[in-house]
């Protein structure tokens, strides 16, 4: 999962590679992302578009990256 993460922030940059958190644990499975956010590996922020409408959103953080590169070696 950080691999993948890695290779989008890679390919379209850092700020188009947030993702949903909901379909990242629907791609990847609960246990992995809470993992990984207990790990400290994805940072969380909630952005709202709406009144009373907000939405999740991950991305990678510094140490998630750290990860990801050591996993390409």
């Amino acid at each position: 999962m950080l691999r993948d993460f890695l290779l989008l922030e890679n390919y379209f940059g850092e700020p188009d590679s947030i993702q949903a958190i909901d379909d990242v644990a629907k791609h990847y499975g609960f246990e992995k992302v809470r993992d990984a956010l207990h790990a400290g590996h994805l940072s969380v922020r909630t952005v709202f578009l709406a009144p009373g409408r907000g939405r999740t959103l991950c991305r990678l953080s510094e140490s998630g990256r750290k990860a990801a590169q050591d996993q390409t070696v």
